[in-house]
Formats: structure tokens, sequence, C-alpha cells
């Protein structure tokens, strides 16, 4: 089972497989080092497969909704996920990405669905930012203080 917000993924068989990239860059040059420079985590994605009989077009229809869906600005729409490894993986908001599809199956009478969903603010984004805003704090605050010693002068 997966829930996005309030809205049931439908169909059958659901399957959902993650990812975790860690990107890095080999330094080494020419040698054979094995020296790498860390570019980062990035966010989480979902890949999810299911697949939804021709009884329940309403289901396909209701699903390519949600991945369209927008916020008032006009920006991708980002769902709380339930769904047992989706938040076993600590993922809890998450948007579409990339694609959405489907193809017939007709000897099953029924659509196989593919989507891919990204995690939104992952631990990393989040410590970053928390990280960003604590440099920018202290060094506004540096600035201050250099600012007002020189008015002093």
């Amino acid at each position: 089972m997966m829930l996005l917000d309030d809205f049931r993924v439908p169909g059958k068989e659901l399957r959902v497989r993650g990812s975790l990239e860690m990107r890095s860059e080999d330094i080494a040059g020419e040698t054979s080092g094995s020296d790498l420079v860390e570019k980062g985590i990035k966010p989480k994605v979902l890949c999810v497969s299911v697949i939804i009989p021709f009884a329940d077009s309403q289901g396909l229809k209701k699903l390519v909704k949600a991945a369209e869906n927008k916020t008032g600005s006009g920006e991708q729409k980002i769902y709380t996920i339930t769904n047992r490894t989706a938040n076993a993986a600590g993922i809890r908001q998450v948007r579409f990405v990339e694609y959405l599809g489907w193809s017939e199956d007709r000897s099953l009478q029924m659509w196989r669905v593919s989507f891919s969903l990204q995690e939104y603010m992952s631990n990393p984004e989040r410590a970053e930012k928390r990280q960003d805003t604590t440099t920018t704090a202290s060094t506004g605050t540096k600035y201050s203080q250099v600012l007002s010693k020189a008015e002093k002068l």
C-alpha cells in the first residue's frame, strides 16, 4: 500500500525499489591512487511499479492527475508518503520526478504502470540548510560586531 497525502495509489502488486546516490569524483588522476572527493549525498529515489486493471481506468486517470498536480505557485506538489519501504528508509515527503509510464498488457487486461518519486528535503539537505543558516547567522553577527566597533572609532 502507498498513500501520497490522502491519495491511495491504485492497482495491485505494488513494488517499490529505492536508491541513494552518493556522488564522488576521482582525484587520483592518472595514478593508481584511490583518492576521492565527496560531492554529497543526493535525495533518495523510489522506483514504483504497479498493475492497474483496465476496469479501473479512473485509477490510472487519478494517478496521472496526481503526478501533474502543481501548487498555487506553479511548483510540483510535494506529498507526504505512507509506505513501508519509503518510511523504513526515512523518506517522509516526495514529489514525482523523471517519468510516469504505462503500457497495455492485453493478455492480462491491465496496464503496467511505473513512476519515480524523489525525496523532498532529505536529511542531508536539512543538515546542509541548518549549517548554511548557522554560518550566515554567525557571519552576520561578526559583521555587525565589526561595524559597531568601527562606528565607535
